[in-house]
């Protein structure tokens, strides 16, 4: 009788596990067949296997490697398991008999823990020199283009050093220089990544991560803040202006562009709106160069301060690509923005920001929007 429970229980058993490992092969077959469908979805701003620097070359070639190698182990694996599903499944003259067990077969333990050896060998070694590759210095002499990047909730702050003034979530580089990033944060961590050009890269408070890239093609970039810092970090955005050495369009002549100072408003509702810029108080955040009365002075600087609006007209987005740069959509970032960007700083009553009507917010944003 004792016998005759146990077998039945066995039995049992086997038959519970043999459930288990239908819907486990179930469930496998959707997890290859979603990601195939997901591949199938094309973004050509934000494709990591379409890269445009020599970072991103790194960045593809690890990806496809550590593809290769865990489709080759999954195929593998899934061939077996299917094979041992149906070959050891139950049959109706089964006696319940449990088959030869293998526990403690010397040649199989060693099997399984060298092949896996070998396999994390052989991804460790070409990481580990990507990662020097990746933290390679520029040459002595070679042209370098430094950037200040501070990562706030929830945009981006630039800081051109060597050429003397800052801008927001647009960033700007030659085809062909070297870009020396050198990132932090100024309140939470965010994470700078741009696919197409580079890897991620953390902006910590506290901390400087330097990061380097190389642009072969001039173009627009897409990326994306890939650290979860707060409610509005899905409209944390990035563009990344790469431009030719010369011509037009030259990166040189952004520069000389940048560094020219905000034109003076020269129709009514653009002069209304320089105004209420300065009786709301909107001078103590943000900076346009050029104009003693709407100049942060650079002791005034803080890591909260907002973006600076220089030249702010001449951007293709606002609020961190948030939303397109054209004067209505300025009118209504600056009378609520709480509506487009939940969380920021400006129009939040907890930090006794000024509130306009939606009259004077068109007023600001035809003085804003002129400011190319």
């Amino acid at each position: 009788m004792l016998l005759d429970r146990t077998s039945g229980m066995v039995r049992s058993e086997a038959s519970r596990w043999s459930v288990v490992a239908r819907r486990v092969m179930w469930v496998a077959f959707g997890v290859v067949l979603a990601s195939a469908l997901a591949g199938c979805i094309e973004d050509p701003k934000r494709d990591i296997l379409d890269p445009v620097s020599d970072s991103a070359d790194i960045s593809a070639y690890m990806y496809n490697l550590l593809l290769a190698v865990c489709s080759v182990i999954m195929v593998i694996v899934a061939a077996w398991f299917t094979y041992s599903v149906v070959r050891f499944r139950k049959r109706p003259d089964d006696d319940g008999e449990l088959p030869p067990q293998i526990h403690g077969h010397t040649q199989l333990e060693v099997a399984w823990t060298i092949i896996p050896t070998l396999i994390v060998i052989a991804i460790t070694i070409p990481t580990i020199i990507n990662i020097f590759e990746l933290e390679r210095r520029p040459g002595e002499g070679e042209p370098v283009t430094k950037i200040e990047v501070i990562g706030k909730q929830w945009w981006w702050e630039y800081n051109y050093k060597d050429e003397g003034f800052m801008t927001a979530n647009e960033m700007h580089v030659e085809v062909g220089t070297t870009v020396q990033l050198e990132m932090t944060a100024a309140d939470v961590i965010h994470a700078f990544w741009v696919p197409q050009v580079t890897g991620k890269r953390d902006a910590t408070p506290g901390r400087v991560y330097e990061m380097f890239f190389n642009v072969r093609e001039p173009g627009e970039y897409i990326g994306q803040c890939a650290e979860l810092c707060g409610s509005s970090h899905a409209l944390m955005g990035i563009k990344l202006f790469a431009h030719p050495k010369e011509g037009p369009n030259s990166y040189a002549a952004w520069v000389a562009s940048q560094k020219k100072a905000a034109e003076p408003p020269r129709s009514p509702e653009a002069q209304r709106g320089k105004e209420l810029f300065m009786q709301k108080g909107c001078m103590r955040c943000h900076n346009i160069s050029g104009d003693a009365r709407t100049e942060l002075h650079p002791k005034a600087r803080r890591r909260e301060t907002g973006p600076d609006l220089t030249h702010v007209g001449s951007r293709t987005t606002i609020a961190a690509l948030t939303l397109k740069n054209t004067r209505e959509n300025i009118a209504r970032w600056v009378h609520d923005p709480q509506s487009i960007k939940q969380g920021a700083l400006m129009g939040d009553p907890r930090f006794n920001t000024v509130q306009v009507s939606k009259e004077e917010a068109e007023a600001i944003a035809s003085y804003l929007f002129r400011l190319k």
